[in-house]
């Protein structure tokens, strides 16, 4: 029975969990290798990809795992300044909230062949978030998905990417000597502090207590 209990209970809490939205930075600050090519507000504005998303209510799973970025270089993309092989970008999400993770769309032509995340409430302070990542060498001149980092979710503002080892190895058509953003997004945590069980998993947990409870008072008598 408290097996039987168990299981109701996992479901409903299942039923009731949700999948993070997918948020937009509001604003994103170069602390290294810029000012760069390109607009850095061009890698949170989803001007290169090929379907937009509402921020703060697409779903972050069924967008992001799918979404390509168009690979012609006309202002989408952002490079840091020729001849650099690390970049620091800070992204500003606008307001403190539970990010669970992110996308990142690494640029074919000038991809970063290291990159570290890390977080911060006050854009000051930073804790690391995921470290000593490498990101996917997109094929040149192709158009490409993102890679896709998740972490426990934690309360943060600004999501700082520490970026190494540019470009990665391409063909000897490489354009730049660069650390290249295509676009990112992030994984908002959902809001909702205590899940709602719903009715079936409700009804369910119902009987498997008022059984339980027969079953003791059986034995006491």
């Amino acid at each position: 029975m408290k097996n039987t209990i168990a299981a109701a209970l996992s479901v409903a809490l299942m039923s009731a969990a949700q999948a993070g939205t997918i948020v937009s930075a509001v604003d994103a600050t170069i602390l290294s290798g810029g000012p760069g090519i390109g607009d850095i507000a061009d890698t949170y504005n989803l001007f290169g990809l090929y379907e937009d998303y509402v921020s703060g209510v697409t779903d972050f799973d069924s967008y992001a795992f799918s979404a390509l970025h168009d690979f012609e270089y006309d202002g989408q993309e952002w490079f840091s300044n020729q001849g650099t092989t690390a970049s620091v970008v800070s992204y500003d999400l606008g307001k403190v909230q539970n990010v669970q993770g992110m996308a990142f769309w690494n640029e074919d032509g000038a991809g970063v062949g290291k990159l570290n995340l890390l977080g911060s409430t006050d854009g000051t302070n930073w804790f690391g978030l995921l470290g000593n990542l490498s990101p996917t060498d997109n094929t040149y001149e192709a158009n490409y998905k993102a890679n896709i980092y998740n972490w426990q979710s934690v309360a943060l503002r600004y999501v700082k990417l520490e970026m190494s080892g540019c470009p990665q190895t391409q063909p000897a058509s490489n354009i730049l000597t660069a650390c290249g953003i295509g676009e990112v997004a992030f994984n908002a945590a959902p809001t909702t502090a205590v899940p709602e069980l719903n009715p079936i998993g409700m009804g369910a947990l119902g009987l498997g207590l008022m059984a339980l409870g027969l079953r003791r008072r059986r034995h006491q008598g």
